[in-house]
């Protein structure tokens, strides 16, 4: 028998709020960095001991199953449930091949941070500098961007926190690169993902890509309205 209409629309709702709650947990109130304090900045350095998340987040085949058939309530706890397994196995893939998220992000955020900042330049590490930033990662993992997909996506959410000297915050954001994101474009399924974990890297890179580029257009002051689902940036 056929699955209703209603019930596949159910279940994109539940997948949109999940991913929609990723993006909300942990996410900072956004404070803008002021003309004043942008002008006495030079040099940045970013701490590159980043903070994650206890556990990576999945999102596949069987937990939008669990959606598609349970509902938001109840399709929810199963899939967080049965992806229990795929977690372990992903967590022990990029450990087995030194995959650390905390040090692709601060390298992508250096990088597209600089390349926008004008005279302001971005490192890793503890160098003398103008201002620090602390970067925080709310969620990361991989996940579906419609139910019942086969294809996963990259998803890294990301908060940022800078610093002059003497402890004042002088900008702070959170921004989300998942499945809906107009350059997130390569998915691949579970099970290419384990048999190759170089792709799990790749997807990494691309995630931390995207975050890191769209908080640099919200330190200069570019920020634009960004839905998930809904507007892509």
């Amino acid at each position: 028998m056929p699955i209703p209409a209603s019930t596949h629309r159910l279940a994109a709702t539940a997948l949109a709020a999940s991913t929609l709650l990723l993006t909300a947990c942990g996410t900072l109130t956004t404070v803008p960095i002021g003309d004043d304090a942008r002008a006495h900045i030079h040099v940045v350095s970013i701490d590159p001991a980043v903070k994650l998340p206890a556990e990576i987040t999945f999102m596949g085949t069987g937990q939008g199953a669990a959606l598609l058939l349970g509902g938001p309530l109840v399709g929810t706890l199963i899939a967080n449930k049965t992806a229990a397994g795929p977690k372990a196995e992903l967590a022990a893939a990029m450990q087995a091949n030194h995959i650390v998220l905390g040090d692709i992000l601060a390298a992508e955020f250096a990088k597209k941070a600089s390349e926008g900042a004008g005279t302001i330049k971005f490192v890793v590490g503890d160098a003398p500098a103008d201002a620090h930033v602390e970067l925080s990662v709310v969620a990361y993992g991989i996940s579906q961007a419609q139910p019942l997909g086969s294809a996963l996506y990259p998803l890294v959410n990301v908060s940022a926190v800078m610093k002059t000297p003497d402890g004042q915050v002088v900008w702070q954001a959170t921004e989300f690169a998942g499945p809906h994101n107009q350059d997130n474009k390569v998915g691949h399924t579970y099970d290419e993902y384990v048999k190759d974990p170089e792709l799990l890297r790749q997807g990494f890179v691309t995630g931390s890509d995207i975050a890191s580029r769209l908080l640099a257009e919200n330190f200069l002051g570019h920020e634009k309205a960004q839905n998930v689902p809904g507007i892509q940036r």
